[in-house]
């Protein structure tokens, strides 16, 4: 029990150091506010793309249906419905809209034809360029095709299997098929269900927060390096000495990873209080240690200085914090980063971050000897 006082203790002085310093305040008051202007963003209008739509004739039912469950849904495609095909071109020609889709006259018999043919050109697609995000959006337009597309390829099988040609009777038949709302369900890799949906925009919030609480403790390596060169705390033993400095980065990512929480908290993304704190009891000490070892191997404080930056940069491009770069993937497994976003999907994460933790003690415990021993400190 006194050593837990004695620890606790340290802890509120090593935090008292940064607690005293406005920016660093600031640092956590900004978190919960980006956190909200996040969620506010993600709730206006916008997306990675904008498709302007277009019908050449507003009355064609399977055009109509179309343009209605594309606007009709959010997501990262942001959809823009023009008056005219006139218009929609000249959206894309101005750099308005990344692409325009114009649903022809005559779009029900096209994808009747196609039923029949298996030809067809219902919809124009215009655009400047291509590349990967345009191609995927395609499948957005697919999806919304779908239910027509798929009641004329019904239709012309029974059509030749049976010689029915009532589209009404079709229609009916074809409407008549009972078909859940929900096809997909959303779960972690350990089976349990997660809520479905939520916006890009948001989603990246986490790997931001994980990187804010490395951040933090690499700048109270900066407060360490400055100690040891005046000579503090010289009256405590050498051991105490040793591992003071993870005690201090400890301390200064604990009122970050408060603030992450509740930031967490108002943009839904929290995984239950529960096992947000159980991910920051193992992440935290795995980031402490990262800290310490890459302080060990830096032999001053410029080098140590100009590493953040370049860290900050690499675990955002390594760590699935954007996009999930599968070719980097054995450089993420160096990074407390990375073991913390896979922990948030399952147990096996949760069991690998426990280990990366105990790897890494064992590889700091000798480095901080050793480091001791070289400075005299």
């Amino acid at each position: 029990m006194k050593t837990m006082r004695s620890l606790a203790r340290w802890a509120w002085l090593m935090m008292k150091r940064l607690l005293r310093r406005p920016a660093y305040w600031a640092v956590l008051l900004l978190v919960p506010l980006f956190a909200l202007a996040l969620l506010l963003f993600s709730r206006q209008e916008s997306g990675a793309l904008t498709i302007a739509l277009a019908m050449e004739d507003p009355a064609d039912p399977a055009a109509s249906a179309a343009v209605g469950r594309l606007t009709g849904e959010e997501g990262v495609l942001l959809f823009r419905l023009c008056g005219d095909a006139e218009e929609a071109r000249e959206e894309v020609r101005l750099g308005r809209a990344d692409a325009a889709w114009i649903f022809r006259a005559d779009c029900a018999a096209q994808l009747r034809h196609f039923g029949e043919r298996g030809r067809g050109e219902a919809v124009a697609v215009v655009q400047r360029e291509d590349h990967a995000l345009l191609m995927l959006s395609r499948e957005k337009l697919f999806a919304a095709l779908y239910p027509e597309t798929s009641f004329e390829i019904f239709a012309a099988f029974l059509g030749e299997e049976t010689g029915a040609d009532d589209r009404g009777a079709l229609r009916a038949w074809y409407g008549g098929a009972g078909v859940a709302e929900r096809i997909l369900r959303f779960e972690t890799a350990d089976g349990e269900e997660i809520a479905d949906g939520g916006s890009y925009l948001v989603a990246p919030l986490r790997g931001i927060l994980g990187l804010l609480l490395m951040i933090c403790g690499m700048a109270s390596g900066l407060f360490c390096f400055r100690e040891e060169r005046e000579g503090c705390f010289v009256w405590l033993s050498a051991r105490a000495r040793r591992w003071l400095p993870l005690l201090s980065h400890l301390a200064a990512m604990l009122p970050a990873a408060l603030t992450a929480l509740a930031a967490l908290s108002l943009s839904g993304l929290s995984a239950g209080l529960g096992r947000e704190l159980l991910m920051l009891l193992l992440y935290l000490p795995a980031a402490a240690l990262f800290c310490e070892l890459l302080r060990c191997l830096c032999p001053a404080e410029e080098p140590y200085s100009a590493l953040i930056p370049v860290l900050a940069a690499a675990m955002l491009v390594l760590c699935p914090v954007f996009v999930d770069l599968d070719l980097l993937r054995p450089l993420r497994l160096l990074l407390p980063l990375g073991w913390y976003l896979r922990a948030v999907w399952s147990g096996a994460g949760l069991l690998g971050l426990l280990l990366y933790t105990l790897a890494l003690l064992l590889l700091t415990a000798p480095a901080l000897l050793l480091r001791q021993r070289r400075r005299g400190y």
